[in-house]
């Protein structure tokens, strides 16, 4: 994606979510993940039509009621509306970056820190609740720890959380030793 259309979509997230400058509260999250569930479900019921939401050549007065039959009786009035501007000036296809945005908004609204565990094999609850308390104790916030099965992990794990990577598996150890070894 071009920096102009992420640049957009951070906008257009922003301005839904509508949480700078809101103290953080009990109401105040509730609020914020009331309107992220309403725009997830209007963005699972248009994914099937993104294609004709996007279309150029198709008006977007035609577009607009599209989306309103997609939409019917829906109980999520902000986020359709929301829907209605992005096909009206012609953003719809940026619905899935502001979706990510707004879930990273979320978050961080919320002092939540996602990260992904890459193992081989499954890791038990345990060692996945040990795992997010050494997290969350490192991050000094509350962590969302999700684990992903990879084949390129041999031995051990590795810990994604934002740009950062633990490298605690097998591979990374002998990398480790290798260039300890080369340096000497």
């Amino acid at each position: 994606m071009d920096p102009g259309a992420r640049i957009l979509a951070k906008r257009y997230a922003r301005a839904y979510m509508d949480l700078d400058g809101k103290p953080y509260g009990p109401e105040a999250e509730t609020s914020a993940l009331k309107k992220l569930e309403c725009l997830i479900k209007v963005f699972e019921l248009a994914r099937p039509y993104r294609r004709v939401l996007t279309h150029p050549a198709i008006n977007s007065g035609v577009r607009l009621e599209v989306l309103g039959k997609i939409l019917g009786a829906t109980n999520c009035g902000q986020a359709a509306a929301f829907a209605a501007l992005l096909v009206r000036e012609g953003r719809f296809g940026l619905l899935d970056e502001v979706m990510e945005e707004c879930v990273r908004l979320n978050d961080a609204f919320r002092g939540l820190v996602r990260a992904e565990v890459f193992s081989r094999y499954e890791i038990t609850d345990a060692e996945m609740k040990r795992m997010t308390a050494l997290l969350a104790a490192a991050v000094g916030g509350k962590v969302s720890l999700r684990q992903v099965l990879a084949e390129r992990v041999l031995g051990g794990f590795e810990i994604k959380i934002g740009d950062n990577l633990i490298d605690a598996s097998a591979r990374g150890r002998l990398e480790a030793m290798k260039a300890g070894l080369l340096k000497s």
